[in-house]
């Protein structure tokens, strides 16, 4: 089987680590969410290490999947802890190492050329917003983001209303690029997602009480490669990490 990879980029920041002399290379799966985060943590990473980085961006169902199935991956991190414990069942070095790395809220979104504001979420709210349209989401029977939807639609009663309106979408990244490009009237999606985004616009804050809390996990996942990717594991949770996630709109210890 070939595994996706994607090469990190983006801007950097200072890290004071000393790393190996040698280079090797460190594969990461991550949750789509986290996409513009680590491209500038690997790449800054990078920019001070002969090891070079490579990152696959999925729904952490579909990583932790091929993860089980033997895709020589590093470093994981999932967007809920579900998915970290179905491996930790099978791998002691993850079951050893996972750790709470961030966390999130959920909001409902609309293209920049719809500002319109919700004052509180019900279906009335919802149609004056879709007219004839439909509501991202993550795919519920499989992505963090989609199981935390319905939970907030259900919730609030919703989810038999409009579950024929919703379109369900592989990963959090793929709603948000729905709504940015019109595809879809609104979508319920991270608040990270959200900030910093000048393509859409955040109509609706959803409370926390909705849904269960949105926590983001990682883990070391191969022992055959684990002093190296040990380095960059570490940085992960460094204050110049935190700082570049807070950034981004994620919620850090």
């Amino acid at each position: 089987m070939k595994w996706l990879v994607i090469l990190g980029a983006g801007c950097g920041f200072y890290f004071s680590q000393n790393y190996p002399a040698y280079g090797k290379n460190i594969l990461i799966f991550a949750a789509s969410s986290l996409t513009l985060p680590i491209q500038k943590i690997v790449t800054r990473y990078q920019e001070k290490s002969n090891n070079r980085v490579r990152v696959s961006y999925a729904a952490s169902s579909i990583l932790a999947q091929q993860i089980s199935r033997g895709a020589p991956t590093d470093i994981f991190i999932s967007a809920n802890q579900k998915w970290m414990n179905y491996l930790a069942k099978k791998n002691s070095l993850i079951a050893q190492s996972k750790r709470k790395i961030l966390s999130n809220n959920l909001v409902i979104i609309s293209p920049k050329n719809h500002p319109v504001k919700l004052k509180t979420l019900n279906m009335i709210s919802l149609n004056n917003i879709l007219k004839d349209g439909r509501l991202g989401i993550g795919d519920p029977d499989h992505v963090p983001l989609g199981i935390h939807s319905k939970e907030v639609l259900d919730h609030l009663n919703l989810w038999q209303p409009i579950k024929k309106r919703l379109a369900r979408l592989k990963n959090a990244r793929a709603v948000l690029t729905f709504v940015e490009r019109g595809e879809t009237k609104a979508g319920i999606v991270y608040q990270s997602d959200a900030h910093l985004n000048n393509k859409v616009n955040i109509l609706f804050k959803i409370p926390t009480k909705m849904h269960r809390k949105i926590y983001y996990w990682a883990a070391l996942t191969r022992s055959n490669n684990q002093a190296t990717s040990r380095y960059l594991f570490d940085i992960l949770f460094n204050q110049n990490s935190k700082d570049v996630f807070k950034h981004h709109g994620f919620l850090v210890n």
